[in-house]
C-alpha cells in the first residue's frame, strides 16, 4: 500500500485567500474536501495532498476561476516557512533552484522538481502531477507561479519567460492568464517547465534589495560606508576582504559580529547554511567579479579567492553555478544569455 501523500497546510491557505478575494465560499469547499479550517491555523502542519487537490479542483470548477492556482501561488516565496528562507538566501540562481528542488520534499512528500537543459536553454521543471484534470490544472498553476517567483529572485520582478510546458490541456481556459500571456506554451506535456537562458544560472540573488558593494552614496550624496542592518549581510561584507588570505574561523567571525559562536551558527542555520558554506558563497561572489576580467588568469582567480589549487576551485565553482569557471568566463565575455 502506498503511503498517503502529505503537504504543508500553508498551500491550502493560499487557495483560501484567493477564493475569499473573489468572494467565493472557501469554508464550504474546505468542508467538502474534509479539511477543517482549524487545520490551517498551523501553516507548517500536515494535511493530505488528496484533500488539498480535491479542495482546489472543486473550487476552481464550481466558481469558474480557471486560473485560481495563479492567485494562490502568488504568496511570496519568503512566506513559505523554512523552505522559502533557504531558497531566497541562496547566493545564485543555480543554488536557489537546487535548494528549491531538494527542500521541496519537506513541503510535499511526493515533490518532484528538477533542473535540466538543452543547447542554450535551461528548464526548471516539475514532474507528473496526479489527479483529475481540474486538480492537475490548479496544482500545476500554483507550483508554476512559485517556480517563476524563484527565477525572478535573480532575473528581476518583471522578467517573463518566453516558453512554458504545461501538463494540463486547458488551452481555452488559460488563454487570458496573465502569467502565460505572450509566451509559447506547450500544453499536454509530460512535465511542467519554465525555460530561461542557461547563462543566467550564475546570476546573483539580491535579498531585500541589499547591494553587495559596501561603498554607496550616503544620505547627503557623498561616498559613505553603508552597513547593512542584517548582521549576516554585514558579516558577508566584512569577510570579503579576508578571502585572499586565510579565511577566519567561525570563532573569529563570531567575535567580529559581537556574538557567540552558537548565535552565529543559528543565524546561518536559519538560512540553510553552515559557516563553511557561508565562506564558500563569499569566495564565489568575489570569483564571479574577477572572472569577468579577461586579464586575470583563472589560476590567479582561484588563489585570489583563497583556494590552494585550480582543481579545488573548479569543483567548488561548479557546485555553485553548474558550470566550470572557464565556461562561465566564455559565456560572460561572448555575451551569451
Amino acid at each position: 500500500m502506498s503511503p498517503i501523500p502529505l503537504v504543508r497546510a500553508r498551500y491550502a491557505s493560499g487557495f483560501v485567500t484567493a477564493l475569499l478575494a473573489h468572494g467565493a465560499p472557501a469554508a464550504r469547499y474546505l468542508e467538502r474536501a474534509g479539511l477543517p479550517e482549524e487545520l490551517l491555523e498551523n501553516s507548517d502542519g500536515l494535511i493530505s495532498a488528496f484533500s488539498l487537490w480535491a479542495f482546489a479542483g472543486n473550487a476552481a470548477r464550481d466558481t469558474g476561476i480557471r486560473d485560481l492556482g495563479v492567485a494562490a501561488g502568488s504568496v511570496p516565496v519568503a512566506d513559505h516557512g523554512d523552505f522559502g528562507s533557504k531558497v531566497i538566501y541562496a547566493p545564485t540562481l543555480y543554488r536557489a533552484i537546487e535548494t528549491f528542488c531538494s527542500e521541496a520534499l519537506a513541503e510535499y512528500s511526493r515533490a518532484d522538481f528538477y533542473l535540466t537543459r538543452d543547447a542554450e536553454q535551461a528548464w526548471f521543471c516539475r514532474g507528473p502531477i496526479d489527479g483529475s484534470p481540474e486538480q492537475v490544472q490548479q496544482v500545476e498553476l500554483y507550483v508554476l507561479v512559485l517556480m517563476l517567483q524563484t527565477l525572478r529572485l535573480a532575473l528581476g520582478p518583471e522578467w517573463k519567460p518566453a516558453r512554458f510546458k504545461l501538463q494540463n490541456h486547458d488551452h481555452k481556459g488559460l488563454a487570458d492568464c496573465e502569467t502565460l500571456r505572450g509566451a509559447d506554451v506547450e500544453f499536454g506535456s509530460r512535465f511542467s517547465g519554465i525555460a530561461f537562458p542557461i547563462a543566467r544560472l550564475s546570476k546573483m540573488i539580491s535579498v531585500a534589495g541589499l547591494d553587495p558593494d559596501p561603498v554607496q552614496l550616503s544620505a547627503d550624496g557623498t561616498n559613505g560606508l553603508a552597513v547593512p542592518d542584517d548582521p549576516v549581510q554585514a558579516l558577508r561584507m566584512l569577510l570579503g576582504g579576508y578571502m585572499r588570505f586565510r579565511s577566519p574561523s567561525v570563532s573569529v567571525a563570531a567575535e567580529m559580529s559581537g556574538v557567540g559562536v552558537r548565535t552565529l551558527q543559528r543565524r546561518l542555520d536559519a538560512r540553510g547554511l553552515t559557516f563553511t558554506q557561508f565562506v564558500d558563497e563569499i569566495r564565489f561572489e568575489k570569483a564571479v567579479a574577477l572572472l569577468k576580467d579577461p586579464q586575470i588568469s583563472i589560476t590567479d582567480v582561484a588563489f585570489d579567492v583563497g583556494y590552494s589549487s585550480l582543481p579545488h576551485f573548479t569543483r567548488a565553482f561548479r557546485r555553485m553555478v553548474g558550470m566550470a569557471p572557464r565556461e562561465f568566463r566564455r559565456r560572460e565575455l561572448s555575451g551569451i544569455k
